[in-house]
């Protein structure tokens, strides 16, 4: 990194999480830094966030309504159908103070037919002003989410309307820079990971009976599916498909990648980033049983400005889901045999705090 990114990771690592900023720099730790780099350093400099989020299927005008004038129903108890993503509303800057204003920072959820809820029991900013993440599972169904009143994770299944509260205690000021949250197709599970860059533990929580097991925290959450938890150590780097009762064995790979996907559906086929390659496009597939490199694919059909910012889901066999920011988000389906890049969905918003199903949630 130059002496401006090491800067910044030094803000994002030890300012309070109140802007734009941040959000760039350690929105995905590794992750994310790389592509939007130039973007955070241009925030720094103006000091002011203007992310404004544009979900589809918003009702009305397709726009967010400001502070003050906002109508959207709170999430009810009961059945609402299984989600489409979730997103955190931006901060406001103070007029003729300076700084911003995050005290009415929320969390709303978009169903797959367009009704957009807010979620105020999901907490949204710690009393350190740090950003708390939600989480939404691959098929869209569970919500999982802090409660400050719980001091504890919830998981709500929207299909049944069935809630869990955790019974494990996590105090808010746990929840640093960068903190993650995963959980399970079947809700049964969370990983939280409370600080990004540091060596704090993850916990992996059974929010059904409170049993919990301890991550490093040199690993960072991809995933938990058909009871196993993706973790990854960035650098060296290391893919740890770890039982969610403890035990496994990382496997290592030859080079340092990042953006890891999730398991694909051959069961042993993870795709991800190399570092240094990012910026060119090539996808690489790699096998988790030996750690070798498969094959690179170089993506077309992708915008020419812009930049990859996560793997998100495997559609099938040959196509996996890859997020592409360019001003604005939007998810791309991606043929691994040819690299040819189709857009799925957009996401009309400058760099949001969005949250998609199957994606480490970072807000």
């Amino acid at each position: 990194m130059t002496r401006l990114h090491d800067a910044l990771d030094d803000i994002a690592r030890e300012a309070p999480l109140v802007d734009l900023a941040d959000r760039v720099i350690t929105g995905h730790r590794s992750r994310r830094r790389t592509g939007l780099a130039a973007v955070a350093a241009a925030v720094v400099a103006l000091g002011m966030a203007t992310a404004v989020v544009t979900p589809p299927g918003e009702r009305g005008n397709g726009t967010v309504a400001s502070r003050g004038t906002d109508t959207l129903p709170d999430l009810p108890d009961g059945r609402v159908g299984p989600l489409s993503h979730a997103y955190l509303t931006e901060c406001e800057v103070r007029q003729g103070e300076g700084g911003l204003d995050c005290d009415a920072a929320e969390w709303r959820v978009v169903t797959r037919s367009g009704t957009t809820y807010r979620v105020p029991q999901a907490l949204a900013v710690t009393a350190d002003r740090r950003r708390v993440p939600t989480a939404i599972s691959r098929d869209g169904r569970m919500f999982a989410y802090y409660s400050r009143r719980a001091q504890a994770h919830v998981v709500r299944d929207l299909v049944s309307g069935s809630e869990v509260v955790s019974p494990v205690t996590v105090k808010e000021g746990r929840i640093g820079v960068g903190s993650m949250l995963v959980v399970s197709d079947d809700g049964r599970y969370v990983i939280f990971d409370p600080r990004e860059g540091t060596k704090k533990p993850g916990l992996l929580i059974d929010v059904r009976t409170g049993r919990t097991v301890s991550i490093p925290g040199v690993y960072e959450p991809v995933g938990v599916k058909d009871g196993v938890a993706a973790l990854v150590r960035y650098r060296k780097t290391d893919l740890w498909q770890m039982p969610v009762t403890g035990g496994g064995t990382p496997v290592r790979f030859d080079g340092a990648f990042i953006m890891f996907s999730e398991l694909a559906p051959d069961g042993r086929t993870v795709a991800a980033f190399e570092h240094a390659d990012l910026m060119k496009r090539t996808l690489t597939l790699l096998d988790t049983g030996t750690g070798r490199t498969l094959r690179k694919v170089a993506i077309r059909g992708l915008p020419e400005d812009g930049s990859v910012t996560d793997t998100a889901l495997w559609r099938n066999e040959s196509e996996i889901t890859i997020v592409y920011g360019k001003g604005e988000i939007s998810t791309y389906a991606v043929d691994v045999r040819t690299g040819q890049a189709r857009r799925l969905v957009r996401y009309r918003a400058t760099f949001p705090s969005v949250i998609l199903p199957g994606v480490a949630g970072i807000p």
